[in-house]
């Protein structure tokens, strides 16, 4: 039943009382008299125990009410395996992430828009892959998005060697869906430079990676920055680009960090989840016992009034 029809049902209840009060009002019970040709019109007084039926009488039409209006109580749920999608974020955070054409830096500017997309999948399960000479894995997978969260704002190259080994973020991103068992995954891989300490050619890996999930896990990868900056690192467009094609994906060109947030929403659209946005709930009716006890005080308040107070002349 829709906010409407509910709210069109419980309206019934008070409209009820209304009119029952206005027809009180009017209603005029005459007093049988047995001498005379008199006729006194007045109005009927009711005791204690006529008060009583009339609560009972007017509670057990609410409850009815109640009951006709058919509520619900419902709990959220997680998505079980095999809903929604399974994400890995692989962010670049060597050194050269930390130049400051974008504000207050690229790999800053590429945290906040991570997060903004976060916000806007709650029924995906999202990871962590943070790369720089060698990759680490900083979170599976999950639905906890605010431990995710905080993983991606306190990201840093940290004990990692400086350079860019693109390839080996994306095969330990990929690895990370290695219990995953939905049908649609995604590897978002950003980068600003060129594959510097890579074992394999990132080329090579994506082929891989093709093989071992075809067509259930696409990569999209973000290039950050100019094609070449002040400090003499240059970003790999073509190499980024083949690695998004053989994983139909896509490039997406990033010069700041508002095209950061635009890129993030473009990608938020292609993969759109089957799950609905607002969570997924279990509903309950609980109208049944609502009706039982509006049907059991009702038969109560009769009984009241017609057994145990009834009055003479009634």
């Amino acid at each position: 039943m829709n906010r409407m029809e509910l709210f069109s049902v419980l309206l019934g209840f008070p409209a009820a009382v209304l009119l029952t009060w206005l027809l009180s009002r009017k209603r005029i019970r005459r007093a049988q008299t047995y001498t005379g040709p008199f006729e006194f019109a007045s109005r009927e007084v009711s005791g204690g125990g006529g008060r009583l039926t009339s609560l009972l009488m007017w509670f057990s039409i609410a409850l009815l009410f109640i009951a006709l209006a058919r509520p619900q109580h419902g709990f959220e749920r997680l998505p079980e395996a095999g809903e929604g999608l399974d994400i890995v974020i692989t962010l670049d955070v060597s050194g050269s992430m930390l130049q400051d054409d974008y504000y207050p830096d690229r790999l800053q500017a590429a945290k906040e828009a991570a997060m903004i997309f976060i916000e806007g999948r709650p029924n995906d399960r999202i990871g962590l892959v943070i790369y720089a000479a060698e990759p680490r894995t900083v979170c599976p997978p999950t639905f906890d998005h605010e431990t995710l969260g905080r993983f991606i704002r306190d990201a840093e190259r940290g004990g990692l060697t400086e350079g860019t080994a693109i390839g080996s973020g994306l095969a330990v991103a990929a690895r990370g869906f290695e219990f995953s068992r939905t049908a649609r995954r995604v590897i978002v891989l950003i980068s600003d430079g060129e594959d510097t300490s890579g074992l394999v050619d990132p080329v090579t890996v994506a082929e891989a990676v093709n093989v071992l999930h075809g067509d259930s896990l696409r990569v999209y990868t973000i290039a950050i920055g100019t094609s070449s900056s002040v400090t003499g690192w240059g970003v790999d467009r073509e190499t980024l680009s083949n690695i998004a094609v053989i994983n139909g994906g896509r490039l997406f060109n990033v010069e700041s960090g508002q095209e950061l947030n635009q890129v993030y929403a473009a990608i938020d659209s292609l993969e759109r989840s089957a799950l609905p946005a607002d969570g997924l709930f279990i509903y309950r009716d609980s109208y049944f016992s609502y009706l039982v006890w509006g049907l059991v005080l009702l038969a109560l308040s009769l009984l009241l009034k017609w057994r145990i107070f009834k009055v003479v002349g009634d």
